[in-house]
């Protein structure tokens, strides 16, 4: 034989990573995935689905003010709402798409979806429209006649 070392010639033995992967006549992806994959931070998405959650809470209170009378307050909370939801579904999306907290923000995004105010009107619109003819109180109610 020629004066190769015999730990070169027997299969098995080879400490390079080519010629391990040509004996096994296969590649191992297993671990360059895992050294190339970085464990991300989630507070995006945390951040996204707790501004989220309070974007419904605000919204809720809004509702309660609304049917207490005080019309003018109750759009003013709205209209803040719906920025507070724009932003909790813009870094939701962020969130899912990076890997920053991909279920939070997912879930951010619909919570975001449904505590926005005009979607909730629209949806209102659509499915229960005899819900809104008297929702303020009647100008027209019936005190005798």
């Amino acid at each position: 034989m020629t004066g190769a070392p015999a730990t070169a010639r027997t299969p098995g033995r080879d400490t390079d990573d080519f010629a391990r992967l040509m004996q096994r006549n296969t590649v191992d992806v297993r671990q360059q995935n895992q050294a190339g994959r970085k464990k991300r931070n989630p507070v995006v998405g945390k951040i996204a689905l707790g501004l989220a959650v309070v974007s419904a809470a605000v919204d809720a209170s809004a509702f309660a003010v609304f049917m207490g009378g005080d019309t003018d307050f109750a759009f003013g909370i709205c209209f803040v709402v719906v920025f507070l939801t724009l932003i909790a579904a813009v870094l939701g999306f962020v969130a899912a798409v990076g890997s920053f907290g991909r279920w939070y923000g997912a879930v951010g995004v619909v919570v975001a979806f449904f505590a926005n105010p005009v979607i909730l009107i629209v949806l209102l619109v659509i499915v229960a429209p005899e819900l809104l003819t008297d929702m303020g109180g009647s100008a027209t109610s019936s005190t005798g006649n």
